[in-house]
């Protein structure tokens, strides 16, 4: 469908969800080929190459855009007239993407069987409102990732749930007052969401005309609850994530676990090469392991934007880029994604030994985890700004300031004030 159609259904989502204002779009007719310009935070020279080489009536030019702002520069792009063709959109800003009316709807313009491809939960990502905007290009499934000689050292097991988690961390602290089981982190929303994703929390919601907020609901008290208790006995380190000190405490076995999404896997290799061989892979802590359930952390689409001029040849380009498999396979080994295809997952490196991970098949732990992850969590629409606020009321938690759960009270708090102001109508839920 054109962008005149698209800009009238991105209207009429804006009335429901009581949205005040959309950014601008643009539709013109051209002559020639197409020319496309990408905006990504990855190298993707390869397999725009790849592209390029087999449609020459439609050119893309790949340009990697710094994360710093990144979405506050695409949706000033759009509205400005100047915004790429495509972009990536990370799956906890789409929401926030459409909502400022940025992203083209792309259902008609791409495959109907198309979600076939993507587990549930993923394809839920970008199927919204009534519409399709994006493809999903990777995801972030979580586990626990740790540290083979300190558990070996103190007599550690690994846990199979929550429970046991909590267990360890005092066992190790109080044989060793300087190591900790793990870091309460401090400015990772991402990480808290996927926490609370996994115990079946429902952050976002739409009930007709109004979105439902609950950043603290039930489902996810034990988590909380499970949290604050680490913290205030001190059996974890509060410390903010990928700091110098916190690399530092990974790197020495100081810390002695990290509970993290699938990329984790190449960061720790390329940051803490000291402590090669050292680490093992574990499927994350349950509360219930009879029904086992995963949350994911992270993950991005790739999306037409509103502004583009040539919105079919955009949609045909992000269908091929992220199901085509010499693409999807190009990504893998070149960007080290954890594909969002489902037959991406078959590929021969995710069967091979790790030897940072002392020779274990740590990918098989992840292609498992994917299938567990909760279908019906969902982003709400200002995500942008809640992340933020997020980092703010954690560091009180560190501080000894507030609970968890007051946290996240303030945090419910916020984001509803936030989007009041934004002119979304809001329900707020226990």
């Amino acid at each position: 469908m054109g962008q005149r159609r698209h800009r009238l259904l991105a209207v009429a989502a804006a009335a429901l969800l009581g949205l005040v204002a959309a950014c601008g779009t643009t539709a013109e007719k051209t002559t020639g080929p197409a020319e496309l310009t990408f905006w990504t935070f990855l190298d993707n020279s390869a397999e725009v190459g790849m592209w390029n080489q087999d449609h020459p009536d439609v050119r893309v030019k790949a340009e990697k855009v710094p994360a710093q702002d990144y979405y506050a520069k695409l949706q000033a792009a759009v509205k400005a007239g100047n915004a790429p063709d495509v972009a990536l959109v990370e799956y906890q800003f789409v929401p926030s993407m459409i909502a400022c009316g940025c992203l083209a709807d792309l259902k008609g313009k791409v495959r109907d069987d198309l979600g076939d491809h993507f587990p549930e939960w993923v394809w839920n990502q970008v199927a919204q409102q009534g519409g399709v905007y994006g493809v999903p290009q990777d995801i972030a499934p979580m586990g626990l990732f740790y540290r083979t000689d300190v558990f070996a050292q103190y007599g550690l097991k690994v846990p199979v749930t929550w429970a046991e988690y909590a267990e360890q961390a005092k066992k190790l602290h109080e044989a060793d007052p300087e190591k900790y089981l793990a870091t309460f982190a401090t400015n990772e929303a991402g990480q808290w969401a996927g926490l609370a994703w996994q115990a079946g929390a429902r952050w976002f919601g739409t009930e007709g005309d109004k979105w439902t907020v609950s950043m603290n609901p039930p489902q996810s008290r034990p988590v909380a609850e499970l949290w604050q208790d680490l913290v205030a006995k001190k059996h974890v380190k509060a410390e903010p994530d990928f700091s110098t000190g916190w690399v530092s405490d990974l790197t020495s076995g100081t810390v002695a676990s990290w509970v993290a999404p699938v990329w984790a896997g190449s960061y720790l290799k390329g940051s803490m090469a000291a402590s090669a061989g050292k680490w093992a892979v574990a499927p994350m802590p349950q509360w219930d392991p009879a029904k086992p359930a995963v949350g994911n952390w992270g993950g991005s689409a790739i999306s037409v934007t509103s502004g583009s001029k040539h919105v079919d040849a955009a949609a045909g380009f992000v269908q091929w880029l992220n199901t085509d498999q010499r693409s999807v396979n190009s990504l893998i080994t070149k960007s080290s994604i954890f594909p969002a295809d489902k037959a991406g997952l078959l590929d021969q490196s995710f069967s091979k030994p790790q030897e940072f991970y002392g020779g274990q098949k740590v990918y098989e732990v992840f292609a498992e985890a994917a299938k567990q992850v909760d279908p019906d969590f969902a982003w709400g629409p200002t995500m942008t700004t809640a992340f933020p606020a997020f980092t703010d009321e954690f560091g009180k938690v560190a501080n000894g300031e507030q609970t968890v759960s007051q946290a996240l009270d303030r945090l419910q708090q916020r984001t509803v004030e936030d989007m009041g102001k934004q002119g979304f109508q809001v329900r707020t839920s226990p």
